[in-house]
């Protein structure tokens, strides 16, 4: 028996949606108001910035490693790719180094992960309503709806990158044509330089469209050429960097995810058992949340299937198999949930998509969500909010209140002299010295992957930074940094050391960090 042929064009909503609003210009134009999900979205994410500024200035540790890293322009910097890394450089260098810089990119690139998520959905659904539900359910998970506010950099590009994906992937499917094909290419590359597993969902597509015979004729057409070749264009760069520096950029992420576990077969129990902690820890909310406000559907919805549902759950099914592959092979035993955000991101779209084949009453059920969603747009700015009050109480301190600030107009004097550099040893001290000293270079004991260690002969004076992250009276200069002083010929006797305390950004009274700081005249070379 011949089997029908699914068209993937648009289809009409089967259940007519009431026409939106319109304007008239005043030249008679017709101008529709922007859906209301767009709007919300919009103000949402301008609260968060809105909150950023309210808190303590104190860096992250994404934050502060944007910061530090923005003073070069390179192909890779460390374990992860450099997408992130290149817009937030390329923002600060036009807007300069501000809270308003790094919080206004970070929501700009959430808010347009929640609309390409949308457009993608409207892609594939018949109730296009419904594609609001699916930008919706992306605020139910943790790692998008709270992580990424509280410090996240490189898998916010990764949201912002599969979402991009999507939308192209599935206008190529419903709507071929050149210019599908280009973006899917500028998708991909682009996705490519957010993090390296995200390679995982492109690949895991090609199969999912290749195992289906309706349309694997998608494979076939010549305008893939051009996707091919934009996306190896847009990372090439990146790619020629990695073949030289590949050791040392994965060994930090391989060093989280391979276990030390002589026993094989305990190995891979912990590796299988990290995965479905993973899964769940990133999609029970949604599927819960979903289940309950489409509650009377639930038995149809679970039983409801169409080739779109199939195609998805295909590319997440290849997806989770290459990883259990890799525990199976490559002895990988710790799986965070963080690491499938490129994954599973494709999860609620997979739901919705099982909700439309149901064709249930969805109006009760969005009106649920909505509800949902507002409580959720309260907790996450309290919660972030909470975090750099608690330390009050509790005198366990986020890193938003840990005062370089204090610190940075202590040394202020000292540093702008021209001539001086600061080293510290971690990539969170020197984010925020950077941060709060924008003029002053700041480099690491530890150079950038790839990156030759700067020399101190192009300077005169140095000040070190140092302290202990309990914020207890730090180690002696010498013990901070006798390695690196040795290897750059240069002794601590010669050095003005000193311990500084400042109170905690809204920290109790009596509660204050400690710093050690070190001046030295460096010798001319």
């Amino acid at each position: 028996m011949k089997r029908p042929t699914v068209s993937y064009s648009t289809r009409k909503s089967a259940q007519k949606a009431v026409p939106k609003p319109a304007l008239k210009s005043a030249g008679g134009m017709t101008i529709r108001r922007p859906p209301t999900l767009i709007l919300v979205l919009a103000l949402y994410f301008i609260a968060n910035i809105a909150v950023r500024l309210l808190m303590p200035h104190g860096l992250e540790l994404d934050e502060a490693e944007q910061v530090y890293f923005s003073q070069w322009l390179v192909a890779g910097y460390s374990s992860q790719p450099p997408f992130y890394n290149w817009l937030q450089n390329a923002a600060i260098h036009l807007f300069g180094t501000s809270l308003l810089t790094l919080a206004a990119l970070k929501n700009l690139m959430l808010f347009a992960t929640y609309l390409f998520y949308w457009l993608a959905a409207r892609e594939v659904l018949k109730d296009k309503r419904l594609a609001t539900v699916a930008a919706l359910a992306l605020i139910t998970i943790p790692q998008v709806a709270f992580e990424a506010q509280r410090d996240l950099s490189h898998t916010v590009a990764a949201i912002f990158g599969t979402a991009l994906f999507l939308f192209a992937f599935l206008r190529v499917l419903t709507r071929p044509s050149a210019g599908a094909f280009l973006l899917l290419g500028i998708a991909t590359g682009i996705g490519g330089l957010t993090k390296y597993n995200f390679a995982l969902v492109p690949v895991a597509a090609l199969i999912a469209v290749a195992l289906d015979r309706d349309m694997r004729r998608r494979l076939l057409d010549w305008r893939i050429v051009i996707t091919v070749v934009v996306a190896a264009l847009i990372v090439s760069p990146h790619l020629a960097w990695l073949l030289d520096n590949g050791q040392s950029a994965s060994s930090h992420t391989m060093k989280k995810m391979l276990g030390d576990d002589s026993n094989f077969l305990v190995g891979i129990a912990e590796g299988l058992g990290s995965l479905a902690t993973a899964v769940i820890a990133f999609i029970a909310l949604t599927v819960v949340v979903l289940a309950l406000v489409f509650r009377e559907g639930l038995a149809r919805i679970v039983k409801a299937s169409n080739p779109n549902t199939r195609l998805i759950g295909r590319v997440i099914l290849v997806c989770l198999a290459a990883i259990v592959l890799m525990i199976l092979f490559a002895g990988v035993e710790r799986v965070r949930d963080r690491w499938l955000t490129p994954i599973l991101l494709i999860m609620p779209l997979y739901l919705v998509l099982k909700i439309d084949a149901a064709e249930i009453d969805v109006l009760r059920g969005i009106k649920r969500l909505w509800g949902v969603a507002a409580v959720i747009m309260v907790l996450v700015p309290a919660a972030l909010i909470g975090r750099s009050l608690a330390g009050h109480w509790t005198h366990n301190y986020a890193y938003t209140n840990i005062p370089f600030a204090n610190l940075a107009r202590t040394l202020a004097p000292m540093a702008m002299q021209p001539g001086t550099v600061i080293i510290t040893s971690k990539g969170h001290y020197a984010g925020n010295m950077r941060f709060n000293l924008p003029n002053v270079p700041v480099i690491m004991t530890v150079p950038l992957t790839g990156m030759t260690p700067v020399s101190l002969s192009h300077y005169r004076r140095a000040i070190f930074i140092w302290r202990n992250s309990d914020s207890s009276r730090p180690q002696s200069f010498e013990e901070a940094f006798g390695s690196y002083l040795k290897a750059n010929g240069l002794s601590a006797e010669n050095a003005s050391s000193a311990i500084a305390g400042f109170p905690f950004l809204w920290g109790a009274p009596m509660d204050q960090s400690l710093f050690g700081y070190a001046v030295m005249d460096l010798p001319p070379k």
